[in-house]
C-alpha cells in the first residue's frame, strides 16, 4: 500500500440484521489492500443503492452464511489508486465505474475504497460526459433491464416489435424504457403513476399508462390484446401478471426482474415461501399462457460491450434526482428511500 492510501477508511457497515436505523453504522475499518495480481483498488466517489441490498440487510433473503458486520454494495464509480501486476487494461488514476459480481458483501462498495478483481463483475473506464453519481447508478439496474429484454426477451430479429414496461419510472424501469428504444422498429409502452408520466414519456416511451387513473389499465388490455412481443415486469406480483399476460402474442415473453411476489424480498422470505415461489415459477414456465422468464443472473460482460457505449453516447442516461443523492454517512436515509418503493430512477450515495 502506498503512502497516499490511508490504513483505515470510513465505511457504511451492516452491523446486524434489521431496520436501516438498527443495522447500518458509519464506522472506521481497515482499508483493503492489493494482494492478488488481478486486484484493483478503487477510491470510491459514488455508490449505487439497489433494493437487494436493503432486503439482505433486513434479513429477508435466505442467503447462506450471511454474517455481520459486513459492507454491502455492488455498484460504484471512482478512481484507481493501486493495482496488481497482471492488470494491464487500466492505469492508476483512471476514472472507472462498474459493479462487483455480488452486491451483498462482505467487502462491498459502501466505503471510501473497494477492491475489485479483473475479470469479475464489470469495470469500465468512465467517459467524461458521465458524472460519478450517474455512472454509479448504472450497474445492477441497467444490466437487469438488459437481461430482461435482450437475453430473455426472445424478440423478433426483424420487423416491428412492441414492448410493455411495468414500473417504468423505477431504477430498472427507466433503463428498460431507454434500452428498448435503442432497438430498431420498437414501440414502447410504460406503466407508472400520474406524477411520473411525463418523465417516462421523456425517456422515449411511445405511450404511457397511468395505473392510478381509473380504468386506464383496463383500456390498455381491451385495446392491445395479443399485440406485445415482450412484457418487462419491474414490480412483480400476481395482479399485473394475471391482468396483462393476455397482451402478449403467442410467441411473446413475460420477463420479470422480481418474480411472482410483488417487490419480492421486501418481507421475509423463509424456506416455505421460497419453495412456493419456486413452484409458481415452475408452473408458469411449464403450463403458463405465455413464456415466463425470471432474471436470476446478470451478464456482466455485456456491460462493457453492449451498454457502456450507449451511456457514453447519451442514448441511455441515469435518471437521478437531487433528492435521491445522499452522503455515505447518511446511508440510513438512502436505504429508507429505496425501501419506500417510491423512488424515481436511481438512489445514489456520494462518497466524500
Amino acid at each position: 500500500m502506498t503512502s497516499t492510501i490511508p490504513e483505515t477508511m470510513n465505511a457504511l457497515q451492516a452491523v446486524k440484521l434489521g431496520s436501516a436505523e438498527e443495522a447500518l453504522q458509519y464506522n472506521q475499518v481497515k482499508t483493503p489492500v492489493v494482494k492478488q495480481p488481478t486486484d484493483i483498488l478503487i477510491q470510491v466517489k459514488a455508490v449505487g443503492v439497489n433494493p437487494v441490498e436493503a432486503k439482505a440487510r433486513q434479513g429477508n433473503l435466505p442467503i447462506p452464511f450471511f454474517s455481520t458486520p459486513r459492507i454491502l454494495g455492488g455498484d460504484f464509480a471512482g478512481n484507481i489508486v493501486d493495482k496488481g501486476s497482471k492488470v494491464t487494461e487500466f492505469e492508476i488514476g483512471d476514472a472507472v465505474y462498474g459493479s462487483l459480481s455480488l452486491p451483498i458483501g462482505p467487502n462491498g462498495t459502501y466505503a471510501e475504497y473497494v477492491l475489485a478483481s479483473q475479470g469479475s463483475g464489470a469495470l469500465i473506464k468512465k467517459p467524461s460526459n458521465l458524472s460519478y453519481e450517474e455512472a454509479a447508478g448504472a450497474g445492477i439496474a441497467l444490466v437487469t433491464a438488459y437481461q430482461a429484454i435482450a437475453v430473455l426477451g426472445n424478440l423478433p430479429k426483424e420487423g416491428p416489435k412492441k414492448i410493455l414496461v411495468i414500473g417504468a419510472s423505477g431504477g430498472v424501469g427507466t433503463y428498460a424504457i431507454q434500452y428498448a428504444k435503442t432497438i430498431s422498429e420498437t414501440e414502447v409502452v410504460g406503466i407508472c403513476s400520474a406524477k411520473n408520466v411525463e418523465l417516462v414519456r421523456s425517456l422515449g416511451a411511445d405511450r404511457v399508462v397511468d395505473y392510478t387513473s381509473e380504468g386506464a389499465v383496463d383500456i390498455l388490455v381491451k385495446e392491445e390484446t395479443e399485440t406485445f412481443d415482450l412484457i418487462v415486469d419491474c414490480i412483480g406480483g400476481e395482479n399485473y401478471y394475471n391482468q396483462l399476460v393476455g397482451l402478449l402474442k403467442k410467441k411473446g415473453v413475460y420477463s420479470t426482474a422480481v418474480g411472482p411476489t410483488i417487490h419480492n424480498g421486501s418481507e421475509k422470505v423463509g424456506l416455505f415461501a421460497a419453495a412456493k415461489l419456486g413452484t409458481t415459477v415452475a408452473l408458469r414456465k411449464l403450463f403458463g399462457y405465455r413464456s415466463y422468464q425470471v432474471v436470476i443472473s446478470l451478464p456482466w460482460k455485456k456491460m462493457e460491450s453492449d451498454l457502456a457505449p450507449l451511456l457514453a453516447n447519451g442514448k441511455i442516461k441515469t435518471v437521478l434526482r437531487d433528492d435521491q443523492i445522499f452522503d455515505l454517512k447518511d446511508g440510513v436515509l438512502a436505504h429508507k428511500k429505496i425501501e419506500s418503493h417510491r423512488s424515481v430512477g436511481k438512489v445514489v450515495m456520494r462518497v466524500e
